[in-house]
């Protein structure tokens, strides 16, 4: 029951409201984005105030030690042209995922086919009651390699030479002389012309690095697969920009600088 059985077979607003639950359950139910990742949706029902749509994870899928039972959940979005948001909660038995429940608050839904109508302003609610809207790009947590990034060897900046007052043909000649190099930089920084090699070489040991990091993830700490492509198309996509290209390319100078290399003899 892995690979597309989520994307294929669940409704946009199922796995949308299930990625918002995942993240706030996360200290409730740490494996429910694992769980629904690998379920089968079972029935559906339109109860006329909102809807139930039952969730089957396999039975002989291990869960995580905590083991809540219950329905919970603060997820809430804005359904068709209901007034008023639909709530959503999820129904746990012993840590295992059986069901999604949406609540519409006593409006009327039967004329709302749930898994083709469009919504939005997917939110949960913080302790205080207030809502906070889902999202996920700004709930990811930033790479190791943006570290690459901060590097205090910047050039030192030059200062600008005082304005004159023209007094005569020979400040207009000053005021005319050619600017330096410096002031007018060619648009490619001298360092996105690296050492090819030794950039390749850096990002080979990225992803070896990387890979082991991933694969230690899913043995150990059940991570989610899915999560886990996500990351890796994310980290090369990130390896492609130009601003990581030249920071790789900075670093691969400064490990060839200490190379040991033979005197020329």
């Amino acid at each position: 029951m892995r690979g597309r059985c989520v994307s294929d077979r669940f409704t946009r607003l199922e796995r949308e409201v299930m990625a918002a639950m995942a993240h706030d359950l996360r200290h409730i139910a740490p494996d429910l984005a694992g769980q629904f990742e690998e379920s089968l949706p079972g029935t559906r029902r339109n109860t006329g105030s909102g809807l139930f749509s039952e969730i089957i994870v396999s039975s002989r899928r291990p869960l995580s030690a905590e083991r809540a039972t219950g329905v919970f959940g603060t997820v809430h979005a804005m359904v068709g042209d209901l007034p008023d948001p639909v709530a959503f909660q999820v129904e746990l038995r012993q840590g295992r995922l059986l069901a999604l429940h949406g609540d519409a608050y006593g409006q009327d839904t039967r004329g709302i086919d749930f898994e083709r109508v469009p919504f939005d302003q997917v939110f949960t609610l913080n302790d205080q009651g207030e809502s906070v809207a889902f999202d996920p790009a700004a709930l990811m947590r930033p790479s190791p390699l943006l570290a690459l990034h901060q590097h205090d060897d910047h050039d030192p900046a030059q200062p600008e030479d005082p304005r004159l007052v023209n007094r005569g043909p020979l400040q207009r000649l000053q005021d005319e002389r050619p600017q330096p190099l410096v002031r007018d930089p060619p648009p490619v920084a001298p360092e996105a012309d690296p050492d090819r090699e030794a950039v390749q070489s850096l990002l080979i040991g990225i992803w070896v690095a990387a890979g082991a990091v991933a694969l230690l993830a899913v043995l150990f700490a059940r991570a989610s697969v899915f999560l886990v492509m996500i990351a890796a198309f994310w980290l090369g996509a990130l390896l492609r920009k130009p601003m990581v290209r030249t920071a790789l390319a900075r670093a691969a100078r400064s490990l060839g600088r200490l190379e040991v290399r033979p005197s020329d003899s």
